[in-house]
């Protein structure tokens, strides 16, 4: 579905490492040919990543789950709802669990400002700028890594980095070992998943992978279920100059709608209330394919390109009494992106370029009568982008720049007969950060970034949550230019101790912004969150990560952010008073995971963490009787070998506490979002 997500996340969990403060005796991944790394043809095949994703070395605070952290708590979950504990994460799923419209925030910044690719390639939705996670289930099974970045951070192709990224790099043909696999998902809430995969390693030159899986649950809240299912498909041929290679997925999804929330009075009689009706549901799916060509120029240089398309569509059915309306979405996204990387001892090079063009259909039907179109109008959007950045290291220190330039287009196709014309809007951002690495010590690294990032609005910004512009609705939302870009300066400034047995890592951030596109608690008849234009805010903390590792058989992990968000000057439209120096809603000022994990001899693993997130406001009002109540959650875990058979059992919120993950407010009344109670998940993973 394309509704936007305005569920918010509050919900964090278990630890998983960053890279760098990972220990070194962390365990690989299995399916991985780890003797390999980045040589030769593995080069070729990562390119495109390694030039936007920020490096071991690069001056930014983040946080990488290599394969086998996923697999550790992977059951088939929403890619969001596998990054639980991340640091300064929160994130949520209208459904209570599992999957269903799942959303992550980090910082408390909502996920249209984050820069989501796979491979290097973009996946934010043009207009909306996020990604529908519920299009594409059990998305993280073909994933090798995913790196959480946060803040302004490197250039990347398609959406600015504008409060950070989500880098996914799916399984590398060349390195992986042939390998067959099956998986076997049962558990709460009626929760089923089964999957098959493989890999026929590198035969010749060439390599494939390939996974299929279906995939449904009921969800916690009532008709909140989800029937999904979805293909991953990649191949390549791997030279000794060149790599050509194809990848490609598709999902379908049928969700039962849960985006309003119940309120108090309701959730005191059933906590698993869904006041939208069972008739309210949707269908969607969504396609993407890339082909991409890498050559090596010498033994420094590599050049490789990218041709993409992305491509979904579908419609859901939302009750505007008498009436069932059914809302439909269909777009078409085209890219194509080139990155040229070089580097010599002591100077590392990438620069890159990106167009694209996309265009969405949005149309209204009211059922029974599905021939006849109330609207129908079509948005465009264009793109280009460039960027170049460059590493120089002198001694001990690493000296960083990077520059982006961006420009985006959106025109609007207007109803026939409307009389409104076709509003166009166009946006330049220039995107600079300068950063250093100072290598202080052999187990101390120091590092420093100052980044400035522009952001332009989204459709939904632009239209005011309306999904159609007429001649009435024009009045309040043309010229286009009533809603700002906004723009953020931020510095980051960090340490890490990295040692054999303990790791320490510690960030002090300071965002900076002007004109910020903030949400207002707000939703739409379609879903989407409202937000507008306010004239200052900013957000400053510390992030701590640390690990210690007392003996082969222990590992201890913790991380906890601290966080002062604040909104300068806000005014309330309906009511129109001022709040000044209020918190920006669904932003926590706390948030803290810890996990301990037992290592068996023999290859098992039992865990057990914790995670606590403070109270965050419902309302730019700075009102304590609107907001979510904090909360501490404890999950554990298991996974035991047999022979080729591994069954992992998680038992999620162990001591069935009361938690909301999101929730909005009308001023006096709190709807809030409830977390699933006790959850219990047992997969079978059979390796053939």
């Amino acid at each position: 579905m394309f509704v936007p997500i305005v569920r918010s996340t509050l919900l964090v969990a278990a630890l998983s490492l960053s890279p760098a403060i990972a220990l070194r005796a962390q365990a690989t991944a299995p399916r991985a040919d780890s003797t390999r790394g980045r040589a030769g043809r593995d080069t070729l095949e990562t390119v495109v990543v390694r030039a936007t994703r920020a490096g071991g070395a690069a001056p930014t605070s983040r946080t990488t789950l290599d394969r086998a952290a996923i697999e550790r708590t992977y059951a088939g979950q929403d890619a969001p709802l596998a990054l639980l504990g991340t640091t300064a994460v929160t994130v949520s799923s209208d459904a209570g669990a599992f999957s269903g419209y799942s959303a992550i925030r980090l910082r408390g910044i909502d996920q249209t400002r984050l820069a989501i690719s796979v491979d290097g390639v973009p996946l934010n939705d043009p207009e909306d700028q996020v990604l529908y996670f519920s299009n594409v289930p059990d998305f993280m099974n073909s994933m090798q890594s995913v790196t959480v970045q946060r803040g302004a951070g490197a250039s990347a192709f398609g959406t600015a980095p504008f409060a950070g990224s989500l880098s996914f790099e799916s399984l590398p043909l060349a390195t992986t070992a042939p390998f067959g696999e099956a998986q076997l998902t049962t558990g709460s809430w009626g929760t089923r998943r089964a999957s098959l995969e493989g890999a026929t390693g590198l035969q010749g030159g060439f390599a494939a992978y390939a996974r299929v899986s279906g995939q449904e649950t009921e969800g916690y809240r009532r008709h909140s279920g989800n029937r999904a299912n979805s293909a991953f498909v990649s191949g390549g041929w791997f030279g000794a100059r060149d790599a050509l290679k194809f990848t490609g997925f598709a999902g379908r999804s049928r969700t039962q709608l849960a985006y309003y929330a119940p309120g108090e009075a309701e959730l005191a009689v059933d906590r698993r209330a869904n006041p939208m009706s069972e008739l309210e549901r949707d269908d969607f799916h969504q396609e993407m394919a890339s082909l991409q060509w890498a050559r090596a120029l010498g033994a420094r240089a590599t050049l490789t390109t990218t041709v993409y398309r992305n491509g979904a569509g579908g419609a859901y059915d939302v009750v505007v009494a008498p009436d069932l309306w059914n809302f439909n979405l269909d777009h078409r996204w085209v890219g194509l992106l080139s990155a040229f990387t070089w580097s010599r001892p002591g100077l590392d090079f990438a620069t890159g370029a990106h167009v694209s063009g996309y265009s969405r259909d949005h149309y209204l039907k009211v059922r029974p009568d599905l021939e006849t179109r109330t609207y129908d109008n079509t948005g465009f959007k264009r793109e280009q982008s460039a960027f170049a950045k460059a590493t120089l290291t002198r001694g001990a220190v690493d000296w960083h720049a990077d520059l982006q330039l961006r420009r985006a287009e959106f025109r609007y196709r207007p109803t026939t007969g409307t009389g409104i014309g076709e509003p166009t809007i166009d946006w330049v951002f220039l995107n600079p950060r300068l950063g250093l690495t100072w290598r202080a010590r052999p187990a101390v690294t120091l590092h420093a970034s100052l980044g400035r990032v522009g952001r332009e609005p989204s459709r939904s910004d632009l239209f005011a949550g309306a999904d159609d512009v007429d001649a009435a609705t024009a009045v309040d939302v043309l010229p286009l230019t009533q809603v700002r870009p906004e723009r953020l300066t931020d510095l980051e400034l960090g340490a890490r101790i990295d040692r054999a047995a303990f790791a320490l890592g510690v960030n002090l951030f300071a965002m900076r912004f002007h004109d910020e596109i903030a949400p207002i608690g707000r939703i739409a008849i379609t879903g989407s969150p409202l937000r507008r234009n306010v004239d200052r805010s900013s957000r400053a903390g510390v992030e701590l990560e640390g690990a210690w590792r007392p003996g082969a058989a222990f590992t201890f992990t913790a991380n906890t952010m601290w966080m002062r968000a604040r909104i300068a000057e806000y005014t309330d439209q309906s009511s129109a008073i001022t709040f000044r120096d209020v918190a920006p809603l669904l932003s926590p000022a706390l948030l803290a995971n810890v996990q301990g994990a037992w290592h068996a001899s023999g290859g098992g693993e039992l865990t057990l963490s914790a995670r606590h997130v403070g109270r965050s406001f419902l309302a730019n009002d700075g009102n304590a009787a609107t907001t979510t109540p904090p909360f501490t959650l404890v999950d554990a875990g298991t996974s035991v070998p047999i022979g080729r058979v591994v069954l992992r059992l998680q038992l999620q919120n162990l001591l069935d506490a009361k938690a909301y993950a999101s929730g909005y407010t009308d001023g006096s009344t709190r709807y809030l979002f409830p977390v699933a109670t006790r959850t219990a998940l047992a997969t079978l993973v059979l390796t053939f």
